[in-house]
């Protein structure tokens, strides 16, 4: 244990039993792992993540920012790798990590450059491209916000950017993927922007989608990604059509009083 680095490890899990299972033995260089399972999910998923020694909390689901937060809450190292089930470090990450968490280092967090995969390929444009997100931080200091979906995760002083350490994202390997998902995302954004005080009417919900599938494929070189980077595009449109849709249900609702 002393030779394994400063880091809790904070994940969300649900029903991602076969994920995890890939996952949990990568994270071996850190000196917990933080698992918070949602109960309404898979039981192996919890089993798995004991097995592989991981600290298990079980919370029900309230949003991303919260659960996040909860997981947050239960990490006591002084640096935290915040990671999802279907991402991966690569090979050489934890010699890099060290490098950056060893003393003296003035930042308190470090942003990571992510490919995300899509059926199997990479995804090198429609907006996915040139990607870096703050995954590794101080503990002491972060706090994440109360958002639903797209959380934001506040963090004091400086922060390195680096593509020494990528993060591969496995974020759509089945179409069930593809459908699910957008739709999910769709509806968390929806209420969040409702709970902003947002409304939509019949503009957003006709005109926003093409113009999001045109600067996804146009305008942010989709189409160099061939079919894919069309699937892509309009699985993108498609997302902001259905959470403007429902954005307008609220808003109708809510001047009809119901």
């Amino acid at each position: 244990m002393s030779d394994r680095l400063p880091v809790s490890v904070l994940l969300l899990a649900r029903d991602e039993t076969q994920y995890l299972a890939a996952l949990l033995p990568t994270l071996s260089f850190a000196r917990e792992v933080v698992v918070v399972w949602d109960p309404r999910g898979d039981m192996r998923t919890r089993e798995v993540a004991e097995q592989h020694g991981a600290k298990v909390f079980s919370r029900e689901f309230s949003g991303f920012g919260p659960q996040r937060q909860f997981a947050l809450d239960q990490c006591t190292q002084p640096w935290v790798l915040w990671i999802d089930a279907d991402e991966r470090l690569g090979q050489d990450a934890a010699t890099r990590l060290a490098q950056f968490i060893a003393p003296g280092m003035e930042h308190s967090a470090i942003a990571l450059h992510r490919v995300t995969y899509f059926l199997g390929e990479p995804i090198r444009h429609c907006g996915w491209q040139g990607e870096t997100l703050v995954r590794v931080f101080r503990r002491e200091g972060a706090k994440f916000d109360e958002s639903p979906v797209h959380e934001r995760l506040g963090t004091p002083a400086r922060t390195l950017v680096t593509s020494d350490v990528v993060l591969t994202h496995l974020s759509y390997e089945t179409w069930d993927q593809c459908v699910d998902k957008p739709r999910a995302y769709a509806r968390l954004g929806a209420a969040k922007a409702f709970a902003a005080g947002k409304r939509a009417g019949l503009f957003d919900v006709v005109w926003r989608p093409p113009l999001r599938f045109v600067r996804m494929y146009l305008l942010q070189w989709g189409v160099l990604d061939g079919a894919r980077g069309w699937l892509v595009c309009s699985l993108g449109a498609w997302q902001v059509f259905l959470k403007y849709a429902e954005l307008w249900d609220r808003t109708r609702r809510e001047r009809l009083g119901r």
